[in-house]
């Protein structure tokens, strides 16, 4: 993808976009971020060294992406996932996987500052 200067820029949600404003406000790092899409983007948060989250910000969240994630937390990739979505209804899978509106982003902040709290407890 190519921006208005001529370079080459990674394409991305609107609501990963507004997520790494909102981590970077808190002191939450995002050390990785994979756009397969305009319409999905991971991003790989870090809680604690080396314990990962991933967060998958999609325009409409579907089972898929909760399999998606669950699979990148079952491998051991990841301690946490969970999807943000901008328009619809959350997915009814219940599981590792919480879902989040793009307008709950303060929510899923106070989430990743919990886990990062426990992780360090957890040492």
């Amino acid at each position: 993808m190519l921006n208005a200067a001529g370079s080459h820029t990674l394409a991305t949600t609107p609501a990963a976009n507004a997520l790494e404003t909102a981590f970077g406000a808190m002191g939450l790092n995002v050390i990785a971020r994979v756009s397969d899409s305009e319409q999905t983007t991971d991003l790989a948060i870090a809680l604690n060294t080396p314990r990962l989250a991933v967060i998958r910000c999609v325009e409409r969240a579907a089972p898929k992406d909760q399999t998606a994630l669950a699979t990148m937390v079952s491998e051991g990739d990841f301690i946490w996932g969970a999807v943000v979505y901008e328009q619809g209804e959350p997915p009814n899978s219940p599981g590792l996987i919480e879902s989040f509106h793009v307008s709950q982003l303060d929510q899923l902040v106070a989430r990743l500052i919990e886990l990062r709290e426990a992780c360090r407890e957890a040492g």
